[in-house]
């Protein structure tokens, strides 16, 4: 068995297509300075990152590249993540899925995402206290996903499944740089954060959606443990803890759906002692408004935020053919029920 400083272990792959090659980026992190920090709290230096760069007209040659430049073998058994940027996504999705099929490459449980720009930095932002980037959103999401963010995080085997599916749309989360939010002493403190993402729908890359306009996916998100919402003009702040979802299929000359939305709260901050009834209607109307945004923004780049047709699709597919599933508008949508369900009110004071 080799050592773990006789080897290259990759850590995750970055994709671009430029200029008529394929242009991968291989992260590589040193362990053995992952396990220092473990078992040292302070710590003094950043753990470097180290960063590869293979070209080639293929995605093999691309890979062959980055192992010859390389005078210690190259492990790739630890890959966590896979960046792609819309170039690369949008015509070499498939030739890379196709790749890794044949080569066993990717593990089904790798997180995959999008990144607009600087694919390069956001491959080498380090964690907090310089630690890794193994210590980032990047590598451990779930977490920031489950407790009030309404991005949804995919790994590759939720990327695979959709991507040939006919009616079916995946959204890429995209990572973006912030270095607004954090300072480390007086400097500007660089982090990897979700916003937005980019909508696949039949093998096509469809657009680009800003995170505000994805607010509706986390009431029929199931994975979605907590979130938070507040109203300014009533002083009002609930929890809403693992909303549930069921979407009906309408019969008729195209499918219509009809959501139905179960939201238990907890109502945290209430200092102008609104009515809990009205509460519930303030949280009603925004969850419906979020919901339909989120679907009009889908619809403006052909996409299904919400995998309507796919329902019709696997449960009534002997109603409508493909194109009739395909074929969403305004209208798709029949009714939206949303029932607000009060279990908790902290006390609070005035």
């Amino acid at each position: 068995m080799k050592e773990i400083q006789n080897q290259v272990y990759i850590t995750a792959l970055g994709f671009d297509f430029q200029k008529g090659k394929y242009h991968i980026y291989f992260q590589s992190l040193n362990f053995s300075g992952i396990a220092k920090q473990e078992g040292n709290a302070l710590l003094p230096e950043a753990s470097p990152v180290l960063l590869g760069k293979g070209t080639g007209e293929t995605i093999d040659e691309a890979f062959d590249d980055i192992q010859k430049s390389s005078f210690i073998p190259v492990y790739f058994g630890q890959i966590n993540s896979l960046y792609f940027t819309p170039s690369f996504m949008e015509n070499h999705l498939g030739e890379f899925l196709d790749y890794a099929g044949r080569t066993e490459l990717i593990r089904y449980n790798t997180w995959v995402y999008s990144v607009k720009e600087n694919l390069q930095q956001a491959m080498t932002v380090n964690g907090f206290f310089n630690k890794s980037p193994i210590h980032t959103l990047v590598f451990n999401p779930e977490e920031v996903f489950r407790n009030n963010s309404f991005i949804p995080i995919i790994t590759y085997q939720n990327l695979i499944q959709r991507y040939r599916e006919p009616v079916s749309s995946i959204l890429v989360p995209t990572l973006q740089i912030d270095n607004e939010t954090w300072k480390e002493g007086n400097d500007a403190k660089k982090i990897v954060k979700l916003d937005g993402g980019y909508f696949l729908s039949d093998k096509k890359l469809t657009g680009w959606v800003k995170g505000d306009d994805l607010k509706g996916l986390a009431w029929l998100n199931h994975d979605v443990k907590n979130l938070y919402l507040s109203s300014d003009t009533k002083k009002v702040a609930v929890q809403i803890v693992r909303p549930r979802s069921r979407i009906d299929v309408i019969k008729g000359p195209f499918p219509r759906y009809r959501i139905t939305l179960d939201v238990p709260v907890t109502i945290e901050e209430n200092y102008r002692h609104v009515p809990v009834e009205e509460i519930k209607k303030i949280l009603e109307n925004r969850v419906k408004a979020e919901v339909n945004d989120t679907f009009k923004k889908g619809l403006e780049m052909n996409a299904d935020p919400f995998n309507l047709a796919e329902k019709a699709y696997r449960f009534s597919n002997d109603n409508w053919d493909i194109h009739e599933l395909k074929e969403l508008s305004l209208e798709s949508i029949d009714k939206i029920d949303v029932n607000i369900i009060v279990e908790h009110t902290r006390n609070y004071k005035k």
